[in-house]
């Protein structure tokens, strides 16, 4: 066998989301694992990880995605495949594994498959969703937390792992100084609450503004921020309107300063309702800015209650009012100090490190004799 480790990246996503900042991570983090790797990134022509890979100088192959199953797509993804011979493909979306499937069955391939899994609802119950999930050559499925492998190992017959999502620290000394409130024309001394997040029904928004409504009936002095965009975004509007809450509740819009805005915040609130693991949240600890989370999915596995943040049940705006009002007040450190050394032991190279680590072993039972 070749030594040279070849991975093919397949990536379906358009928009730049948690899973995006993942994949690039990953790519990075292996270049510096490893330097002898070779990695391609196959993605949807002008989606925001095409352009990202090309400032980076990413190598990629990108062809138009018009669908879930977009046979004009899988036709580009096979001659990828069959063009650059990877000695791993590794899969990271629901779309992306669709077409990576089919394009594998076309082409007889019987290159190893590991299927990345970030999101925590369960899959679905179709004939082909059972078959793609347990494709033979599917050699490894590796979750972001252990909620989402909870859900997905009872389904599969590959082997499930759990490899933490990351991020970089470097994003601290690269950011500069925003002055979020100036932007606001709000008093300095105006508290600051916010989530970073897109605007889609699992991150809870109704929830969302409906503690905003509770906390700032208490104290006009405080203020929400959103920084996102999503198809939510006018009925969200139309929610913050119908409370008469729009001199304290303020929709941002895509943000490319979300390190600058982080710092801003006097807590990191994602009331979620669903959440592979949530890694914005490393974010929130490198920065030392408290959390206040739900229990939901895989948020509990990086915010320990009272330990690195503080969590209340999903949907219960009354308790997660009180438990902002609570932060807001508390003087001492001791959990965004603990959050902190949790985020430092989270860096995007140990998390490559895994992954590379996953596929020698995965090359070793597939390929040698």
């Amino acid at each position: 066998m070749n030594k040279i480790l070849r991975v093919l990246h397949v990536s379906s996503a358009l928009s730049w989301r948690g899973g995006e900042q993942q994949i690039v991570n990953l790519i990075e983090g292996l270049s510096s694992v490893d330097e002898s790797i070779e990695q391609i990134l196959f993605c949807s022509k002008n989606s925001a990880i095409e352009k990202y890979a090309t400032i980076q100088n990413i190598k990629f192959k990108s062809a138009q995605k018009k669908s879930g199953f977009d046979l004009l797509y899988i036709i580009k993804l096979f001659r990828v495949i069959k063009s650059c011979n990877p000695n791993i493909i590794h899969v990271h979306d629901s779309h992306a594994h669709t077409a990576c499937v089919v394009a594998h069955l076309l082409l007889f391939s019987k290159i190893p498959i590991v299927l990345h899994r970030r999101v925590d609802f369960d899959i679905g119950k179709s004939l082909f969703s059972n078959y793609k999930y347990n494709y033979t050559y599917i050699k490894q499925i590796i979750t972001v937390s252990k909620a989402i492998k909870n859900i997905i190992q009872p389904k599969v017959k590959a082997p499930v792992d759990v490899i933490y999502s990351s991020w970089r620290k470097s994003v601290l000394e690269k950011s500069g100084e925003a002055n979020l409130r100036k932007e606001l024309g709000l008093a300095n001394s105006s508290k600051l609450i916010g989530n970073i997040a897109a605007l889609t029904d699992h991150k809870d928004y109704q929830t969302f503004v409906e503690t905003a409504a509770l906390t700032i009936n208490k104290n006009n002095s405080i203020h929400f921020i959103i920084a996102g965009e999503g198809a939510l975004k006018d009925q969200i509007n139309s929610h913050i309107h119908s409370l008469s809450l729009e001199s304290n509740i303020h929709l941002l819009g895509f943000r490319a300063d979300v390190t600058e805005i982080m710092k801003s915040l006097d807590v990191f609130f994602m009331p979620s309702k669903m959440e592979g693991l949530g890694s914005i949240l490393y974010l929130a600890f490198g920065c030392k800015t408290p959390v206040v989370s739900t229990r939901a999915g895989g948020i509990p596995e990086l915010v320990k209650d009272k330990e690195t943040g503080y969590l209340c049940e999903v949907g219960n705006s009354k308790e997660l009012s009180q438990c902002l009002n609570m932060v807001l007040q508390q003087k001492n450190n001791i959990v965004t100090e603990k959050a902190y050394q949790l985020a430092l032991s989270s860096q995007y190279t140990n998390m490559a490190q895994m992954n590379h680590s996953l596929y020698l072993d995965i090359i070793q039972n597939t390929y040698e004799i």
